[in-house]
């Protein structure tokens, strides 16, 4: 017979789900301000150039950090709505009680497989 998951392992996956979410989300929404911050310095240097060579070479640097400040952007996009719907007070409250199902879960889990003895009641025997 084929071994079934546990509901705990399902609920635990979520969970996590919402906090990388949530991290990497911020992680990214991080970066991209370093992004923005780091072109108008290269902006700046490319104004003040003293030539075509380091023009180029300011401009492939540049060119570089749009790839990547997007590729940031775009995953900021892609998680945005999640951490937004989790932020809301109503649903971190529906959180907390998955987190706390999780916990109880668990222990019902933990009971369940372990070796469990049948202690018959005092007066109480079949016959």
């Amino acid at each position: 017979m084929k071994k079934t998951q546990k509901p705990s392992t399902n609920i635990e996956t979520f969970l996590n789900f919402i906090d990388t979410a949530k991290s990497q989300y911020q992680f990214a929404y991080d970066k991209v301000g370093e992004f923005d911050k780091e072109q108008q310095v290269l902006l700046h240097d490319f104004e003040n150039s003293k030539d075509r060579n380091e023009r180029n070479r300011i401009s492939t640097k540049l060119y570089r950090l749009r790839i990547d400040r997007r590729k940031n952007k775009d995953r900021v996009m892609e998680l945005e709505d999640i951490v937004k719907f989790f932020e809301e007070s109503n649903h971190k409250n529906t959180v907390n009680k998955l987190r706390q199902l999780l916990g109880k879960q668990r222990k019902t889990e933990e009971f369940l497989s372990s070796e469990r003895i049948y202690k018959p009641r005092k007066g109480g025997t079949r016959e």
